[in-house]
């Protein structure tokens, strides 16, 4: 299974086909093959190096909004399994 998170095009190389999209700061290069017409701006789902889906900016944000919703429970879950396992060793 794979997942994708929206990233949003922050530049596009029309001559050598790829965009340069954002990650909430992280940046990745993908290819245009399957969405030429993509624009600056745009929010993207980017799958094996190639940008394979465009999203309304309204999807994109729901999608956003999830991800750092699991990512907070990620988070929390990694604290408390940190914290138990200190218990254990300091027992």
């Amino acid at each position: 299974m794979c997942i994708a998170a929206p990233a949003q095009v922050i530049e596009i190389n029309k001559e050598d086909n790829f965009l340069i999209a954002d990650f909430g700061g992280a940046r990745q290069q993908a290819k245009l093959d399957l969405l030429p017409d993509v624009e600056i701006g745009e929010y993207v789902l980017i799958h094996a190096g190639f940008a394979i889906e465009k999203l309304s900016e309204e999807a994109a944000k729901e999608s956003l909004e999830a991800w750092e919703e699991l990512l907070e429970v990620l988070e929390e879950e990694d604290i408390e399994m940190e914290k138990a396992r200190n218990e254990r060793f300091n027992q």
